[in-house]
């Protein structure tokens, strides 16, 4: 596979899952959602910035005004000192996440049978209720967060089961010819049964359909069984980012 800009790779992200508030500082963007995720309440850091402690210090100022701790997405795309300065003022590293592509959306489309599986522009009935019983962290108030943020730009959404009882969900965003996966999740009693594969599948071949040539995905570092699966649909190593928050 050719390889794909991180910095490409961590706006792609960016745009498939968006903040509600945003604002530039120099290369970088301030991203706040009511605290509600990390990728939605953290710096965007692939860019440059002409001096990185002031850069730092602005958004600990940013995000304190908000009432929000101040969290950095540090990937390959950002400054190569960052990390350094940032243990240096007592933040740590965490959720170390590997970002994934598949340059061959009809390999992942071919991965399973999706028969099963519904695909549409909105989601289903039942489809935040299934994603929020798996990932969800909060109440309504964070519920109706998430919401705004599945709203804030264009996307396929998918499920097993019925509309309003979906057994497994996910949501591929689409941005500039790619599409993002997101979202997937299955409920506890329903899994291992192959949800997650005719899911992804599912929404490659609707994607292909409308254009988008490739694909990409971020999964948690440790998460082995995921990586795994993903290997088998054509998916390859691309990039990876880490969050740095204090304390």
């Amino acid at each position: 596979m050719d390889s794909v800009d991180p910095a490409l790779l961590d706006r792609l992200a960016d745009r498939g899952w968006p903040a509600l508030e945003r604002a530039p500082l120099d290369g970088w963007t301030l991203r706040a959602a009511g605290g509600v995720t990390n990728r939605a309440n953290s710096v965007l850091t692939a860019g440059p910035v002409p001096a990185l402690a002031p850069a730092v210090e602005a958004a600990e100022a940013w995000y304190a005004a908000r009432g929000l701790p101040c969290v950095f997405q540090v990937s390959p795309a950002s400054p190569a000192e960052l990390p350094a300065l940032l243990r240096g003022r007592g933040y740590r590293e965490h959720s170390e996440t590997a970002v994934l592509v598949a340059p061959s959306v009809e390999r992942v489309a071919s991965g399973a049978p999706s028969a099963s599986v519904s695909v549409a522009d909105t989601p289903g009935a039942g489809w935040l209720d299934a994603w929020w019983s798996v990932d969800g962290r909060g109440g309504e108030a964070e519920r109706g967060i998430v919401r705004r943020i599945l709203a804030g730009g264009p996307a396929l959404y998918a499920w097993v089961g019925a509309d309003d009882t979906p057994q497994a969900v996910a949501r591929l965003a689409l941005v500039d010819g790619w599409g993002g996966l997101y979202a997937v999740a299955t409920r506890p009693e329903a899994r291992r049964r192959g949800h997650a594969r005719a899911l992804a599948s599912a929404l490659a071949a609707e994607a292909c359909a409308r254009g988008v040539d490739r694909l990409w995905l971020q999964v948690l570092a440790d998460n082995a069984p995921a990586i795994g699966l993903y290997a088998s649909l054509g998916f390859e190593p691309a990039s990876r980012y880490a969050y740095w928050t204090r304390g």
